[in-house]
């Protein structure tokens, strides 16, 4: 499922194919007005058509693209939800099976946004101030942007009672780290994530903010390409050390089985003997 390093990968392709590029036609599926809300799929069409792509920034799983059309800037908020992707296909190529709008661009490219599960959303923000879309304005410093401020991380885990899992998840302390990238962030930093948050030593607290931002970024330079993939898509690999490898050895210790417990409805795996 898209996290900060899928989503950081979706920023940079968008960059690379639209750089300079303007809008020429704009195709909106009718049968996903969910995608589109609170628009509708011809209204949005519509306002986007004839645009000129400007900057494009992520923050978190949020992608934030300006739009420049009849010299005014509009915003366009991306997110990929839980299926969601941006894909680049030739003039003349086949879509892909789930594109839910299209976006032809001048040098006869079309972008496709493409969404099998229609949780991802395409919203419009009147003058690109995205600082006002309440979900952009509760997101905290961006970790791969920013870097992580280990006084500020420690002050958010010492005021929580919740598992740490569950409280590094929390966008307004680490936004983009989702189920995958908690889950191998305490992996790498020797953390039980069925822990209080609260006990948690300051020398524990930087080992997790130096685990994150490896996990991120080992991440990154292992899917980078034209297209993203989830380890949920039949017959995608399995890139991580211990998501969703329930029942396998521990690949640090070679002793111990990993485990999976559920935290907050979402599934955790670590490995009992090197997470005490």
């Amino acid at each position: 499922m898209p996290e900060l390093p899928e989503v950081e990968i979706a920023a940079r392709n968008l960059r690379a194919w639209t750089a300079g590029r303007r809008l020429v036609r704009v195709e909106a599926d009718p049968k996903a007005r969910y995608v589109f809300r609170p628009s509708t799929p011809a209204t949005f069409a519509r306002k986007v058509a004839g645009a000129r792509f400007g900057p494009i920034r992520r923050i978190g799983k949020q992608l934030l693209v300006v739009l420049e059309r009849d010299g005014a800037p509009l915003g366009l908020l991306a997110h990929l939800g839980m299926t969601g992707k941006w894909v680049r296909r030739a003039a003349g190529e086949a879509p892909p099976r789930f594109s839910r709008a299209r976006f032809a661009l001048d040098d006869g490219a079309v972008l496709h946004f493409s969404d099998l599960r229609l949780f991802g959303r395409l919203r419009l923000v009147p003058g690109a101030r995205f600082e006002e879309v309440p979900e952009v304005a509760a997101l905290g410093p961006d970790p791969l942007e920013a870097g992580i401020d280990g006084t500020r991380l420690a002050e958010a885990l010492a005021r929580s009672r919740l598992p740490v899992k569950v409280r590094i998840m929390d966008q307004a302390i680490l936004p983009g780290v989702g189920n995958i990238q908690a889950s191998e962030a305490l992996f790498r930093a020797r953390i039980d994530p069925r822990r209080r948050a609260s006990s948690l030593a300051p020398r524990e607290v930087k080992a997790l903010a130096g685990a994150v931002l490896a996990s991120v970024k080992e991440s990154i330079a292992r899917e980078e390409g034209p297209e993203i993939s989830y380890v949920e898509e039949p017959g995608s690999e399995n890139p991580f050390l211990v998501y969703a490898r329930e029942g396998e050895r521990c690949p640090r210790c070679r002793r111990d089985v990993l485990r999976r417990v559920v935290q907050a409805q979402r599934s955790t795996f670590f490995c009992p003997r090197c997470q005490r």
